[in-house]
């Protein structure tokens, strides 16, 4: 039986970030953003030092997550003054089902940065297991 040296919250971060990273650099590319292109390079960066559990990579986690819904904030701040929603949509509700792939992208940031911070802070301090 083979034994997982990272934990699967902690790899479940990895993924997150790894498939950020490459969202990020295309993304980046296309629009000609220099900031997801470094913020590219910050998650892989961050998915090396989370997979190999280093203790530094927990605030790229929290940084990117940050970023992250930042950005998703900002881009439907701007899609609404553009009107982008009056235009596409009909109702409320359809643009509430078309938010909800990213709310879940936004919950799952939460998440990964739950895991991150549960996974080093009972490293670090052993005896502060469960709900903080």
């Amino acid at each position: 039986m083979i034994r997982l040296i990272t934990p699967p919250g902690m790899l479940l971060t990895v993924a997150f970030l790894a498939i950020y990273s490459i969202c990020a650099f295309l993304i980046g590319r296309i629009e000609d953003s220099w900031p997801l292109q470094v913020a590219s390079l910050v998650a892989i960066v961050a998915s090396y030092g989370t997979a190999r559990l280093r203790p530094w990579s927990r605030y790229l986690v929290y940084l990117l997550a940050a970023g992250f819904v930042i950005k998703m904030a900002l881009s439907i701040v701007q899609a609404v003054s553009a009107g982008f929603f009056d235009f596409q949509f009909r109702t409320t509700t359809e643009i509430l089902q078309s938010l909800i792939p990213s709310f879940i992208l936004v919950l799952l940031s939460g998440v990964c940065c739950l895991v991150v911070f549960r996974y080093f802070r009972d490293r670090e301090h052993p005896g502060k297991r469960g709900i903080s």
